[in-house]
């Protein structure tokens, strides 16, 4: 865990701890490195069993320099010469060992694979080749898709040497994987991971998918980390994380990442841009909502649709931004075509105490319909008319919501206050309100 970046220990919070995830490696990594000391104490490595003459390696040796030369047709019929009047299993283990290089390096992978198992089967050659062709073997194998062969050679493999290379663990895991023995594969995954120095991309990559399988999404989280950690640069790791981080129920973490992700410019997609905003909203950060998503709605990225919009206007409210809302909210109600969204506004509006603006958003919203509530819709209407001293206005507008079950009671107590008001502002009658009522 000590390459981390600064930015991603800062983009997790401080309650989820990764050091449960060192600690479980270092013990592990201990146990690995006490069976490999043990493994060497009982079984003391193969040598040689016997020389190559003098001539057979001269002519070894040309052989070679034209196989460096690509020259794999002239060197496999010397080899096939050579084969024939060696003496000792030594020599022609180590004839057979590089015809088999040959055939491999032409795809003659079954050739390859049968004078490999002959030059093992002279059981002549010292540890370190003895080992290299068991793995190079369980490759050519694993490269026809001859799984079981693949597994069997690797396992001899493991059980020959005492320090297995870290490939070999892994082609293990490729394999185990191909035949969906998901667990099977992590252990051969993680004994890799524990023995190089540095864990390979591709390693972590395919931890990752055998954690997913298992449904182990805590351990995924804590792979992705190392993966934000080995490849910074990647943007899908930072969205991964974030994603499973809040699957997981980590939700302060799962912002903290798609924060930093957002910062460094990998957030450029419209659910991206709804996922952070939702997260902030859920958090109850709204200005951090409202902020992104009108950074993507100006820069484009988010299309300024009725819901993206009316969205981002809830956002804003949420804020306490009013007027930011109103324009957002007013832009909203342009493309819908129910009036709904211009109700809506018009409460925007009177919380801002615009009643000009409040009174025209609620007259557009009666005239495009569709509203659910239209006793709320007339009586806020006749609010606002009072407050402008539109009396005719505000008069019919009330008794409309007196019309409906919800607002009847309210609207007539308005009713009443709209004719004191009226009285108050018009001492010398002008016109009886009675009658104009009765024409409305």
């Amino acid at each position: 865990m000590r390459g981390l970046r600064a930015t991603v220990l800062m983009g997790l919070a401080t309650a989820w701890s990764l050091c449960p995830i060192s600690a479980s490696a270092q013990k592990t990594a201990e146990e690995v490195y006490a069976q490999q000391k043990a493994c060497e104490a009982r079984k003391p490595p193969r040598k040689s069993n016997g020389t190559i003459t003098e001539g057979t390696y001269k002519k070894l040796e040309r052989i070679i320099e034209a196989i460096a030369k690509n020259e794999y047709a002239e060197s496999e019929k010397k080899l096939k010469e050579l084969q024939e009047n060696v003496r000792g299993g030594y020599e022609k283990a180590v004839i057979l060992q590089t015809l088999g290089f040959v055939y491999a390096s032409t795809n003659k992978t079954l050739q390859a694979i049968k004078v490999f198992e002959e030059a093992l089967a002279q059981n002549a050659m010292p540890q370190q080749p003895h080992e290299q062709m068991l793995f190079n073997i369980a490759q050519l194998y694993v490269s026809e898709d001859k799984w079981d062969k693949g597994i069997d050679t690797l396992n001899a493999y493991l059980a020959e040497s005492c320090n297995p290379l870290p490939d070999a663990h892994i082609l293990l895991a490729s394999i185990y994987a191909e035949k969906k023995r998901w667990r099977d594969s992590l252990q051969q995954v993680d004994l890799a991971i524990l023995k190089a120095k540095t864990p390979k991309e591709p390693w972590l990559q395919l931890k990752l998918a055998l954690h997913y399988e298992l449904k182990e999404y805590s351990k995924c989280a804590e792979v992705l980390v190392l993966l934000v950690a080995l490849a910074p640069i990647k943007e899908d790791y930072w969205k991964q994380l974030s994603g499973m981080l809040f699957e997981i129920k980590k939700d302060p973490e799962a912002l903290g990442v798609l924060a930093l992700a957002e910062r460094r410019g990998y957030i450029n997609e419209e659910a991206e841009y709804r996922n952070l905003a939702n997260l902030y909203m859920y958090l109850q950060v709204p200005m951090k909502a409202a902020t992104i998503l009108q950074r993507g709605v100006d820069q484009k990225e988010v299309p300024a649709t009725e819901k993206n919009l009316e969205n981002l206007a809830n956002a804003w409210l949420v804020a306490r931004e009013h007027k930011k809302a109103a324009v957002v909210m007013k832009a909203a109600a342009q493309v819908s075509d129910k009036g709904e969204l211009w109700k809506r506004l018009g409460q925007v509006y009177i919380e801002g105490e615009e009643w000009k603006d409040a009174l025209d958003a609620l007259i557009h919203a009666k005239k495009k319909g569709g509203i659910k509530e239209p006793g709320e819709l007339a009586f806020l209407t006749g609010v606002v008319a009072v407050e402008l001293k539109q009396w005719k206005t505000a008069e019919a507008a009330l008794r409309e919501a007196m019309g409906y079950e919800k607002t009847s009671k309210v609207a007539g107590e308005w009713l009443a206050h709209l004719q004191a008001e009226y009285a108050y502002n018009n001492p010398e009658p002008v016109a009886e309100p009675e009658a104009e009522t009765k024409k409305n």
